[in-house]
């Protein structure tokens, strides 16, 4: 059975990088190869940092199966399927640096 680890985290961007302007921060889900959880938290701190982000916190951490995958998500049959290929996959969810119209904010 091909099993994939998902990394979920909440980060800022790094001042020294142009997203800084652009945007509030980001959720971002890293698929890797690595089952052990403390080695996948610590692949998916490194390459949050190298795609200039400052991770904050890890939202969750599991284990995923090819069987587990929703088929209502066909983006998330890419991204396990090209871990799987590269070892790591990296999706970063960006949300803007002020709030929108319509945003809710407490």
């Amino acid at each position: 059975m091909e099993t994939v680890r998902l990394v979920m985290v909440e980060a800022l961007p790094r001042p020294d990088t142009p997203a800084f302007a652009k945007y509030g921060g980001a959720t971002i889900n890293v698929y890797t190869t690595e089952l052990s959880e403390h080695a996948a938290v610590e692949l998916a701190t490194r390459e949050v940092a190298e795609a200039g982000w400052q991770l904050q916190a890890v939202d969750e951490t599991y284990l995923l199966t090819r069987a587990e995958l929703p088929e209502a998500t066909p983006e998330g049959v890419a991204y396990f399927e090209q871990a799987l290929l590269d070892g790591v996959v990296v999706v970063i969810h960006t949300y803007p640096a002020t709030p929108q119209e319509g945003d809710l904010v407490h």
